[in-house]
């Protein structure tokens, strides 16, 4: 028996389904579960920011790992008690799920770097954390936007990247990095690649409910 052969019409059709599919998941179970992780990032950087500005210690830096630690198990959690059927993947779930394994991959490899060189007695290397908060997940959102042809995923991720790549620029130009400005730069970045465009989705998918 011969595979039917999509017109180009059923093709396009089929792919916009696809990506609606997918927007649907971004959007209702999945949603809750992004803000979490966008809002305590945020929060966990504004905590990082108002400790500095109070009273500077190096151990206020441990407070970036509340984000992992805190992060993973209310993932699962969340992930657990949604109870929603979310259906078979389209290939744009299998893409837009390889992309931020990929970027979690990455993560998990930085930061076994970074821990390394630390014991090495350079505990400078945790700033390529930073950098990689900005330029690789800012990449991921990107690429999430292009997939799911969301113009707002891709504004804030490129916004990121571009904002990452300024800081590097400045830290190899040996121009301080005040704080006052970085963590703040580094909140927006978060609210835009995550927040704005996850209640951009849903506001459209409810406009298409009316």
């Amino acid at each position: 028996m011969e595979d039917k052969k999509l017109t180009p019409q059923e093709s396009v059709a089929l792919i916009a389904e696809m990506i609606e599919s997918s927007k649907q998941r971004v959007a209702m179970p999945d949603l809750r579960i992004s803000l979490m992780w966008a809002l305590l990032t945020i929060i966990t950087a504004a905590i990082v920011l108002a400790g500095t500005l109070i009273r500077y210690s190096p151990w206020i830096n441990l407070v970036w790992f509340a984000i992992p630690v805190i992060g993973i198990p209310v993932n699962l959690i969340m992930a657990k008690k949604s109870g929603i059927v979310k259906g078979v993947k389209t290939a744009i779930d299998t893409i837009s799920d390889g992309i931020w394994k990929t970027v979690g991959f990455i993560a998990i490899a930085l930061t076994v770097v970074c821990l390394i060189f630390n014991l090495l007695g350079y505990p400078a290397a945790w700033l390529a954390m930073f950098y990689y908060a900005f330029i690789v997940v800012g990449f991921g959102a990107a690429m999430q936007g292009i997939v799911l042809k969301e113009n707002s995923y891709v504004f804030g991720g490129l916004f990121s990247v571009i904002a990452g790549f300024t800081v590097v620029a400045l830290n190899l130009c040996m121009i301080p990095l005040l704080i006052v400005w970085v963590l703040p730069l580094y909140m927006l970045c978060f609210m835009l690649m995550f927040i704005v465009p996850a209640f951009i989705i849903r506001k459209k998918l409810n406009a298409t409910k009316l």
